[in-house]
């Protein structure tokens, strides 16, 4: 028995693939009958052109049936344009139909494609592509009697410019099944689709959203209705039962369709919302009894729409948000939307009435209402505490990851047009009043925890009152008073500020402590961190993409400062008094300050454009000049440190200095300008004066005290410039001149009295250090130049050399020291002694290249 078993199943197991060899054998011999007969077929019915790039038959995907497979097919529109593009459109009919006179399919599957509909203002859409009547059907003709259709990954663009929609999306599968040749018949359909975007009417809709659904209707076509004997609508993972009818009348389509959701969820409704307000609710979802309920019931045409109502309700529920540490418990609330009596956003409502909610069981009260779509009208009310250990998530900035403390909320009110809301001068129509006080309550942004210990914010009206705002964190313990305006229009203002909403403001600012570069980079770094974060634009229209505008734009007012201790990085003060202005992205600075052991007046201005500016003036009086180098970290150079200068520095200084658009320092762009005077100076441990050993002490070298000493210096394109000074010290007396590159290119003159040097090494040294007389006490100078790197210089005798350059530092001088007396008025100078003056301005001996020079040789550098 098994024997015969075993032969009987391996003469099946034969036959079967015989068969399947003959019926492919059969269809490649079919193959090129059944492609013409296709597009022939189609061709007949259509007034636009069908293109395929290729054809074949396949048996085992489609298998019993056959599938013909039409590859690269480009149908055209009624404009010329691609109507439908696929990779492949698959005809499938059974396998006796190779052996009829014509071909009997009854399924399509379009897969990997995009179909483009487009209905211009007329209602002229560009699918009109049929033959009218029908066209006789030859010997080779095809029947196509579909029962079935299958969409796989076909993109789909729908534009109706008559009714002012637009839909984007993906079908990712879709599925239709039906006796489609009837005029009447069931139609069972299931589909899933992801959204680009859901234009209508000027409001988007399901921006970036997963919907799906699976429906049965009863179809007829020859009264236009579509029943719904089954419905079942997906959105984002929340279901709905949708139920039914859609009825195609000559004056329009008429729509009584209604949904439910009895085991809803908050996070379904809010999809549905318009993608601006559903953008601000995102990620939020319920738990409790929620109820859904919507209909939607009328004619559709283009002179009016159905009446559309939406309520839905939550009691006992709890609300739960990535945004929240902990969920809103004990929530009750009740919404309603409703499209009004004249069915348009003009007559729309929203409503939301009565919720309630605790947050760490902080009672929380708020009721909301916007009418007329077209020109907000807003009615807003909360009272309640906010604690910010589980509601920081709320302010929307990725940087702050921890909140502690309370915001109180005291009966704050908010009515009238969102227009006049973001409109600094209609924002008196606008009622507002309430007030919001801060108990403890921090945040901590980046690595910096920032704490409003107290304080309080009166609104009333356009006036927003600030009391006894206290700030402490971040190095920081500085207090607000004050008063502002227009706090409404800033806080609505759009990305370009198109409004130009400026927050005009009267405020003092005052504390024990405020470090500057501390709280201005917690603030940076939230900045950052929210341009850094993952964009989510698909709900923005183009023209609100456009990156943030600096919040310093918004501030139009002064801030009265006293600040007992202040520093930036290593720079320390101390009993700050001046005035912060803010003017359209601009920052002025104007106060004294103590610092580095003397005091500084400071006039400056900020512009945080695009490429930020910034031009300061500084006129500062016995600053310690060691203390100075060390806080300023040397001003970035290591040749001349503070632990080589002491001296008490006197100096008047111009600094402008400029940013790109991405906030990198422009160095070539630097320029500084400075008058400075030091007394009582000490320069010791200097390398580069060692190789001058030959011919004064080294022990002098190691220290060398100066008297009074002034010049005036110049920053520029990464040079500094030292215009020709005279030195009185100890060790020598000379007069110099020079530049020093940013890439420590040095070109050093210098004239020294050769007298008081020869004299000299005859001499002790002296430990007092006493400077030398300024006279010409020898019987000639000696002029020198040191050129090349710092690591790699040439000291020659260059007498001509020395003093042409002089008398082009002098000229630089001269340009300096007009250009910071346009910036500080007159600029006194101590000027060379009357016994050492052959500066070219003071010396009108005619000069003789033929002269001779003294002491040519070269003293090799390091």
């Amino acid at each position: 028995m098994k024997k015969i078993l075993k032969r009987l199943l391996i003469i099946l197991s034969v036959t079967v693939l015989l068969l399947i060899g003959a019926v492919a054998v059969i269809a490649n011999l079919f193959e090129d009958r059944i492609g013409r007969a296709l597009t022939q077929t189609i061709n007949n019915q259509l007034t636009a052109e069908l293109t395929v790039q290729g054809f074949d038959i396949t048996l085992f995907r489609s298998f019993p049936s056959l599938s013909a497979n039409l590859k690269g097919v480009r149908l055209e529109d009624t404009a010329g344009a691609p109507l439908l593009e696929a990779e492949t459109i698959g005809f499938r009919f059974g396998l006796l139909s190779l052996f009829k006179s014509s071909l009997e399919i009854g399924s399509v599957v379009v897969d990997k494609g995009q179909l483009r509909i487009l209905i211009d203002k007329q209602g002229r859409g560009n699918y009109d592509i049929l033959k009218p009547g029908e066209e006789e059907a030859s010997s080779e003709a095809t029947n196509i009697d579909l029962t079935s259709a299958e969409l796989r990954q076909v993109a789909i663009s729908y534009t109706d410019q008559s009714q002012r929609q637009q839909i984007e999306g993906v079908v990712q599968s879709a599925l239709f099944s039906g006796a489609f040749s009837n005029t009447a018949f069931e139609l069972e359909s299931e589909a899933q689709i992801q959204f680009e975007f859901a234009d209508l009417d000027g409001i988007r809709y399901l921006p970036g959203k997963a919907v799906s659904y699976d429906v049965e209707l009863a179809v007829d076509l020859e009264a236009g209705t579509y029943a719904l004997q089954r419905g079942a609508l997906e959105v984002e993972g929340n279901a709905f039962k949708v139920d039914g009818t859609v009825e195609n009348w000559e004056t329009g389509t008429y729509f009584d369709l209604y949904a439910t959701a009895e085991d809803g969820n908050l996070a379904g409704v809010l999809a549905l919302l318009p993608a601006t307000y559903a953008s601000q609710l995102q990620g939020f979802s319920s738990k409790g009894r929620f109820a859904f309920d919507a209909i939607v019931k009328g004619q559709y045409n283009k002179q009016q729409q159905p009446e559309v109502r939406v309520e839905f309700s939550l009691e006992d529920g709890r609300l739960s948000s990535d945004l929240l540490e902990q969920p809103l418990k004990d929530v009750s609330l009740q919404a309603v939307f409703t499209n009004g009596k004249y069915r348009n956003a003009k007559s729309s409502i929203f409503r939301l009435d009565q919720f309630k909610g605790y947050f760490n069981r902080e009672l929380i009260e708020m009721t909301a209402q916007v009418s007329n779509f077209e020109e907000p009208d807003i009615r807003f009310f909360l009272n309640g505490v906010l604690p910010l250990e589980s509601a920081y998530g709320l302010l929307g900035k990725p940087a702050i990851t921890e909140g502690s403390g309370e915001v109180e909320f005291q009966d704050v009110r908010i009515e009238g047009r969102y227009k006049d809301m973001i409109n600094p001068s209609r924002i008196g129509r606008v009622s507002a009043e309430g007030m919001l006080e801060f108990d403890d309550a921090g945040l901590v942004i980046g690595e910096e925890a920032l704490l409003l210990d107290r304080g309080r914010l009166q609104l009333e009206g356009n006036r927003l009152s600030i009391e006894g705002l206290r700030l402490e964190g971040a190095g920081s313990d500085i207090t607000f008073d004050g008063t502002a305006f227009n706090l409404l229009p800033v806080l609505f203002a759009d990305s370009l500020n198109s409004s130009r909403a400026q927050l005009e403001f009267d405020a003092r600012l005052s504390g024990r402590s405020l470090d500057i570069d501390r709280l201005m980079g917690a603030l940076t770094f939230s900045a950052e961190a929210e341009a850094d974060a993952p964009a989510t634009q698909e709900d923005l229209a183009p023209e609100e993409q456009e990156p943030q505008a600096l919040f310093l734009g918004f501030l139009n007012g002064t801030f009265d400062a006293n600040i007992e201790a202040l520093n930036y990085q290593k720079i320390e003060g101390e009993d700050f008094q001046g005035k912060l202005a803010f003017r359209a992205n601009t920052m002025n600075v104007l106060g004294e300050i103590k610092a580095f052991g003397g005091q500084i007046s400071l006039d400056g201005e900020v512009n945080f454009e695009a490429a930020p500016v910034l031009e300061a003036r500084m006129a500062c009086q016995n600053l310690e000049v060691s203390t100075l180098f060390e806080q300023a970290d040397n001003f970035g150079q290591e040749v001349l440190t503070h632990r080589h200068l002491k001296g008490q520095l006197d100096t008047k200084v111009a600094i402008y200095a400029y940013w790109d658009e991405q906030g990198n320092f422009l160095m070539d762009r630097l320029r500084v300008l400075a008058g400075i005077g030091i007394s009582d100076g000490t320069l010791q441990g200097l390398e580069m004066l060692q190789d001058f050993s030959d011919f004064v002490h080294i022990r002098d070298l190691r220290e060398i005290n100066f008297v009074d000493m002034q010049n005036f210096l110049e920053i520029r394109n990464r040079r500094l410039y030292l215009p020709v000074m005279f030195i009185r010290s100890n060790a020598l007396n000379l007069t110099i001149s020079g530049e020093h590159s940013f890439d420590n290119e040095i070109g050093y003159y210098l004239k020294v009295n050769a007298g008081q040097v020869l004299a000299d090494r005859f001499r002790k040294h002296d430990p007092s250090l006493k400077p030398k007389p300024a006279r010409q006490s020898g019987f000639f100078n000696l002029y020198y130049a040191m050129l090349g790197t710092l690591d790699d210089y040439n000291i020659t005798a260059a007498k001509q050399r020395v003093r042409e350059d002089f008398e082009r530092s002098e000229f630089r001088k001269r340009e300096i020291q007009r250009a910071l007396e346009q910036e500080f008025g007159i600029v006194e100078l101590i000027e060379e002694p009357e016994n050492w003056k052959d500066i070219p301005e003071f010396d009108h001996d005619t000069y003789d290249p033929q002269e001779e020079e003294y002491l040519d040789f070269e003293v090799g550098g390091r």
